[in-house]
């Protein structure tokens, strides 16, 4: 096939993640593999709340409609929430994945018992209610998140480091977890470390959901749109 073409989106309107994002996707695609990292112009600076979520989903959907007109293979929502993932599925030509979804299923390959950390109070019960929806709440242990703000992820890495590593060892050790996934892709790059100190399997969405994608891209696949009613092309022209 002609040189696979992937958009990372950040659902942000900031572009404070783009270039870090970009330099570490470099280091695990396969070098045909054309990657642009993007970030919106309008909605929420960071996503923390389902308010936040929902707010950046229609800009979400118009950057996936675009990207699917430019010709790009596959789209990536760079959020663990997913913000406007499966209407993006629904109005794109091209293969939409989200980190979180993505993320989370992937961890069942992994181990039995998995759990989620991400940053501030709201994600225990925003995960527990991704893991009902995705059909894995009999297999998601624990959800919890570290005291800082998703803007403030890269100030002091230390930090971060520390409080992941804590939350890490009492979900495996207090709740029996057998894979970690991080529920936030500021976090990115921080996989590897994690896992040795750790002892288990510890994931980083933004990194697997790419490899993934660029699996499923290469093996022709994309997702149904058995039951869709309205062709894509009345949806172009509307927008």
């Amino acid at each position: 096939m002609q040189q696979l073409r992937m958009l990372i989106l950040n659902p942000v309107n900031t572009n404070i993640w783009d270039e870090l994002t970009l330099a570490h996707v470099k280091e695990v695609v396969s070098p045909d593999v054309l990657v642009t990292v993007r970030s919106l112009t309008r909605g929420p600076p960071a996503i923390e709340r389902e308010y936040e979520r929902d707010l950046a989903a229609p800009y979400v959907i118009e950057e996936v409609i675009k990207a699917s007109k430019e010709g790009f293979h596959v789209i990536i929502i760079n959020c663990f929430d997913d913000p406007g993932l499966q209407a993006s599925r629904e109005v794109s030509e091209s293969l939409v994945l989200g980190i979180g979804e993505t993320s989370m299923a992937s961890a069942l390959l992994l181990g039995y018992r998995i759990a989620v950390i991400s940053t501030g109070r709201y994600s225990r019960i925003a995960y527990y209610r991704k893991a009902v929806e995705l059909g894995l709440e009999k297999r998601l242990v624990y959800a919890s998140g570290i005291d800082v703000r998703v803007l403030d992820l890269r100030r002091d890495l230390d930090k971060v480091k520390s409080a992941l590593l804590d939350e890490a060892r009492r979900a495996v050790n207090e709740f029996a977890a057998e894979v970690i996934v991080l529920g936030c892709g500021g976090f990115i790059g921080l996989s590897r470390e994690l896992t040795d100190l750790v002892g288990v399997p510890v994931i980083d969405p933004t990194l697997i959901t790419v490899k993934i994608a660029e699996a499923l891209v290469k093996l022709g696949l994309k997702h149904s749109k058995a039951y869709l009613t309205s062709p894509l092309k009345d949806v172009f022209q509307v927008l």
